[in-house]
Formats: structure tokens, sequence, C-alpha cells
């Protein structure tokens, strides 16, 4: 597996935050269900995404987590001006809007199911305690092809982890 470093911009941002465990099939029923609620806003609101679909993992207490899942979109369609938000603004239907993370990351790119993503997690986190590395308390993932379009075995998965 190969890793790089990378430099990541902020990007505006709607998106839901949900709570999960740490179960797969867990993750992947809060997951559609949040990108369900996000095509329904987008959708009754004409937003369009300005990149793939994502969600950023934290708060993981090894029993549950929170993730933030949504699209990066425009500026106005965000109606944020400038990053960081603290408290970004919350519709009626739970959608949030805020900047995706940024700064100096590890990036890994996982091909295949979802449910496999567990595996590039653990290679990342190996290679980040091998070479001294320190990350920050979240992660994020880019879907970059569409499922239901998509063979699972050539789902590709851009992760990054951020280093402090």
């Amino acid at each position: 597996m190969t890793f790089e470093i990378v430099n990541a911009a902020a990007q505006p941002m709607l998106f839901v935050t949900r709570t999960a465990g740490m179960d797969s099939t867990e993750i992947a029923g809060i997951m559609g269900e949040a990108f369900d609620t996000m095509a329904a806003f987008m959708g009754r609101n004409g937003i369009a995404p300005a990149g793939a679909p994502l969600a950023i993992y934290r708060d993981w207490d090894g029993k549950t987590m929170k993730v933030d899942v949504g699209f990066p979109v425009s500026s106005a369609d965000a109606a944020i001006t400038d990053p960081p938000v603290t408290d970004p603004p919350v519709t009626d239907s739970g959608v949030k809007s805020g900047w995706t993370p940024d700064g100096k990351a590890l990036k890994a790119v996982h091909r295949g199911a979802y449910s496999e993503l567990r595996r590039t997690y653990d290679a990342m986190e190996s290679h980040v305690n091998q070479t001294g590395m320190k990350t920050r308390d979240i992660a994020w993932e880019v879907y970059v092809n569409d499922p239901d379009q998509t063979p699972e075995g050539d789902l590709l998965t851009e992760i990054y982890m951020p280093l402090a």
C-alpha cells in the first residue's frame, strides 16, 4: 500500500452529523440515511455538489463516534464567507454548513468494498506508528465513485488522517 503526504485545502460543505458504533454494518446504515437526507435537501434547494461525497469521523471513544456526512458545495450555496465556522448554522432538516478539513494529512487510496476499509486504516495506523508521525483526532473519507454504478471491487475511497 502506498501513502502520500498531502496539503488538503478547506472547501465549504453541507453535512449532517450522525452518531454510530464502530461496526461497519451500523456505519453503512447511518451513511445511507445521511446521504439520503443530504440528497433530498440539496434537491429541494437546487444545490449541486462541488465535489465527491465525504464523511468526517471524529469524537470516537472506542464504542461510538460522530460522523459528518455531506458534500463540498460552492460558498454561495453554503452561505459561508470565512473559515473556520465554529458554530455552523443548522437548517430545519438538520443540515449544517461548515468546511472540509484542511492542512497536512497522510493519504491512502482504498480499492474495494467499504466493509474492508478497516484494513486500510490499520495499514495507515501502522505506517504512522513506524514513522513516528503524529495525527489529530479525526479522519475523513472521500468517495471517488458511485457505489450504485461501480462494481464493489472497483470502488475507490480516499482516506485522510490529518497530521499534527
